[in-house]
């Protein structure tokens, strides 16, 4: 009889196990479905306290440096955690400005237009010009990245539609669109793009090094904060005034009427924390190949680059940037995230959702390949170029001049190298 009580005890005892066992799995179950629908959500419609790139990106891609700040590579995740609070929140999508950046006509050719005779000075490139390639390069953006991919490109098709004549006609130098004039192009005989990058990100990349590196001045809160105060008419909503074509009124005129103009006049805008998206994305939309849109790191944080004073102190330390407590509450506040950068906020953020577009509309499966395929051709143009890349200033902070390999001041560095490469079969890309 205790044997049988216990053999009972034992049944009883097996079967309460079992029970909180499935009721575990279920609860388990119910949690990860509740997280898919939230992660889901988020990306179609994500509330005003949801970071910057995490809800736009198809994936995170382990992008080489492209930038010529050096703010994000060669910070630890803590420190980008940490920054990440004070960083650009993003509002309801649906409400924003946005567009699908279309593929260059099939009925038009290449807009590789003449060169003009000493294109390579500051005063052409910063001269107006209705027709060729034009970039309205904004600063600390990794521009410099770009730049040089354009550079190869422009000579890569001009050697092959005006053979012997020079590049094709080109605007790479930091202008606004309107300086240049850029409302009257030819829209048949040019195409016009940007970079840009998360406001913020680019204002502390902007202070460490115009002030930090090049001015020599101590980061502290006071310095760090009475820089942008000062210079509220630069700062506030730079990209917005940069890259608009035709007089604006930021005070008075609805904000997202000028960001869809300014989308409406572009051929494309890529994204600097989704470089090689973007690349990818240029790349179908103009008919290139991956070898037109390589590249190597330009200017990071941790090395040299040329500073304002060639000829006493050509070579300046890039100081790697940081915030203090002080830094984290001044971009936290409502002044710089509504009157600095509000505009700005509208226009990143419209710029990723068109970028999101575009993706989905050639095809998401087809672009996340084409980005693999690109990232290992990247890692083998690495891997072949990194011994034969010789910027202005060397590692060591020493200036080489002429002895660099770059094409123009310190771009396109990498073009003799890369445009010599053959990719790989094993990648299965074809030159």
């Amino acid at each position: 009889m205790v044997k049988l009580d216990r053999k009972r005890k034992g049944k009883f005892n097996n079967a309460w196990l079992k029970i909180l066992l499935v009721g575990i799995i279920f609860m388990w179950r119910l949690w990860i479905t509740r997280s898919e629908k939230q992660d889901k959500a988020d990306i179609q419609d994500p509330t005003g306290k949801k970071k910057a790139t995490a809800s736009y990106s198809m994936r995170h891609h382990k992008t080489p440096s492209s930038d010529d700040s050096g703010t994000e590579e060669d910070q630890s995740h803590k420190e980008e955690e940490e920054e990440e609070s004070v960083f650009s929140e993003r509002k309801d999508l649906s409400s924003l400005p946005q567009i699908t950046w279309q593929a260059w006509p099939t009925n038009l050719a290449f807009p590789c237009e003449k060169i003009e005779k000493g294109w390579r000075s500051a005063l052409v490139q910063r001269s107006p010009a209705d027709t060729g390639l034009m970039f309205v390069r904004e600063m600390k953006t990794g521009s410099s990245t770009l730049s040089g991919i354009l550079l190869r490109l422009a000579h890569r098709k001009g050697e092959l539609m005006r053979p012997k004549k020079g590049p094709c006609r080109m605007r790479i130098d930091h202008s606004s669109a309107r300086q240049m004039k850029y409302v009257n192009r030819d829209k048949t005989k040019s195409f016009m793009i940007s970079l840009l990058r998360d406001p913020t990100k680019r204002a502390i990349s902007h202070y460490f090094h115009f002030k930090v590196s090049q001015e020599k001045e101590d980061p502290v809160d006071d310095n760090f904060q009475s820089y942008f105060k000062n210079r509220r008419k630069i700062f506030a909503n730079y990209y917005t005034k940069d890259l608009t074509t035709r007089p604006i009124d930021l005070d008075n005129e609805d904000h997202s009427k000028i960001v869809q103009d300014i989308l409406a006049q572009y051929n494309f805008i890529a994204i600097t924390e989704r470089m090689n998206e973007s690349l990818v994305v240029f790349k179908m939309l103009f008919d290139l190949s991956f070898k037109d849109i390589l590249y190597t790191s330009a200017k990071t944080s941790g090395s040299f680059t040329t500073g304002p004073d060639v000829e006493n102190s050509p070579c300046i330390y890039l100081v790697p940037s940081f915030l203090t407590d002080g830094m984290k509450e001044f971009f936290a506040s409502d002044d710089w995230q509504q009157e600095y950068i509000g505009a700005d906020n509208m226009l990143y953020t419209a710029a990723i959702q068109s970028l999101d577009n575009t993706i989905d509309s050639l095809g998401r499966k087809e672009v996340e390949r084409q980005v693999k395929i690109f990232e290992e051709a990247l890692d083998y143009a690495h891997q072949q170029c990194v011994d034969q890349v010789f910027y202005r200033c060397n590692a060591k902070g020493q200036f080489i001049g002429k002895a660099s390999s770059c094409y123009l001041w310190d771009i396109g560095c990498d073009h003799a190298c890369l445009s010599s490469i053959s990719l790989r079969k094993d990648i299965e890309i074809l030159n």
